[in-house]
């Protein structure tokens, strides 16, 4: 690899700072919350806003851009078929409630970027935009075509990648061809080549509950659970707010909202808010037992009460999480979102949380498949160059991993998960504030930057290999 080369990239990645916080400002600004299709934009007028703009971006920057008509744009180097795709997304899941600092109206703060999407995934977007107009500005030559791809329902479904029958969103792999080699930047370094699969299911309770109704939770993301009782005179109840309002109590917890790859095993809002109004006699007889058999779900995150808890030494434990709480038809209703390893099938797990469902007094609803569990070649050549390009850029000295969390690498062929590992918090951040899906996300650009090192040099090895 030239040294002289790699040295005048890195220049030009450090002069890069302010456009590059610029830039991602711009983006996480737009709400790209999935809504209501449009045409033309199938997942609504936020999500095409960010590919609107990323397509303006790239033009103004002398790119091929391409607009698939499915959610999904990509800017590349030159005309023709890309061999090598970098699949960013331009989608966010809700905000939430809690936040100090407003999710869309960003700002740089101690070296980080603060907004709904910075680190998921708008700041990985930008630094690899960013890094070709360096390559385009050095004129780099490269033997192969590489592109940015961006899509917009990456956090509810993936349906610009495999689409859902509407004729707006057919599926980016339905009718068009995949690049040879795909990058996944929507996790860390240094390189995952395995992923879970994902199952979200809906437990409803056969009874209605009596005098109250319970909601909470947001998907991905949980944060609040709240009872609402027909009485008032409920002074307090153990780790809850109370309220009275309009001749009736409200009773609500929270707990630092977590990615649903990543539960706390002691539980969440669910757990707290269930257990107090079983403590506190505020629930009693058959209410009762429906609500200890949520409570003992929501703090279960690897599924022994359902028999699908596996550990797999590629993919590691099954995890559960319990992500949202409602009430329908007067009867209680929890939804379960399930990352689970190749030791167990979808088929099976449905069998089993079916069967225990029955026998405490629930029935499954909605199921939905999202993903299968996918393992590559962990000796693939591609894979090894740029495991060893990662550990030499940040020091370390990982093995390739398995990814809990669902990205663009379960949906395309050929795709790893390359980084970037941004979400890195200022110093002295509150405590539960900052994480991807979380309140306050933040990004660092120092993070950013040392991706935009890592993707030049596996550019540059890429150019120098047969693949």
């Amino acid at each position: 690899m030239n040294d002289e080369l790699i040295a005048k990239i890195d220049k030009l990645i450090e002069e890069d700072r302010a456009e590059l916080a610029k830039d991602v400002i711009k983006l996480v600004n737009i709400k790209s919350v999935r809504s209501e299709p449009l045409p033309g934009a199938p997942f609504g007028e936020g999500p095409r806003k960010v590919l609107d703009t990323v397509l303006e971006m790239g033009r103004e920057r002398g790119f091929e851009t391409t607009d698939y008509g499915v959610g999904v744009v990509s800017l590349a180097f030159k005309k023709g078929q890309p061999d090598v795709g970098v699949w960013a997304h331009g989608d966010v899941v809700p905000e939430g409630d809690g936040w100090i600092y407003e999710p869309y109206n960003a700002f740089e703060y101690k070296g980080c970027i603060i907004g709904r999407g910075a680190t998921d995934n708008k700041g990985q977007l930008t630094c690899i935009l960013h890094l070709m107009s360096i390559f385009k500005k050095l004129g780099i030559e490269l033997k192969y075509n590489a592109a940015l791809y961006v899509g917009s329902n990456e956090e509810t479904g993936m349906e610009d990648i495999v689409g859902n029958g509407t004729p707006d969103a057919k599926g980016f792999i339905n009718v068009c061809t995949p690049p040879r080699l795909s990058l996944v930047p929507d996790g860390g370094f240094p390189v995952g080549y395995a992923g879970k699969g994902r199952m979200k299911i809906e437990l409803k309770a056969k009874k209605p509950v009596k005098g109250f109704t319970m909601w909470g939770g947001r998907d991905d993301a949980p944060g609040r659970a709240t009872a609402v009782f027909d009485k008032t005179g409920i002074k307090s109840v153990a780790n809850c707010t109370v309220e009275e309002k309009d001749g009736k109590t409200v009773i609500f917890t929270e707990t630092p909202p977590r990615h649903s790859a990543h539960p706390d095993p002691n539980g969440n809002m669910i757990t707290v808010l269930t257990k107090a109004l079983i403590d506190e006699g505020l629930v009693t007889g058959e209410d009762a037992k429906e609500l200890d058999f949520i409570r003992r779900i929501s703090c279960d995150t690897k599924g022994v009460i359902f028999g699908i808890d596996r550990v797999s030494e590629i993919m590691g434990e099954t995890v559960v999480a319990s992500v949202e709480l409602e009430t329908q038809d007067g009867c209680p209703v929890l939804t379960l979102n399930i990352r689970y390893p190749e030791k167990i099938t979808y088929e099976e797990m449905y069998d089993k949380i079916n069967a225990v469902c029955a026998e405490n007094g629930f029935e499954t609803q909605k199921p939905y498949r999202g993903v299968n569990p996918y393992v590559l070649d962990k000796e693939w050549d591609v894979l090894k160059r740029l495991n060893a390009i990662a550990n030499e850029v940040t020091g370390s000295d990982s093995a390739p991993f398995s990814m809990g969390g669902g990205t663009y690498a379960h949906r395309l062929p050929n795709a790893l998960v390359y980084g970037m590992s941004g979400c890195l918090k200022p110093e002295g951040f509150p405590e539960g504030h900052g994480g991807a899906h979380g309140r306050d996300e933040v990004v660092s650009l120092d993070r950013l930057q040392r991706a935009m090192r890592i993707y030049a040099r596996a550019f540059l090895a890429l150019n120098e290999m047969e693949w």
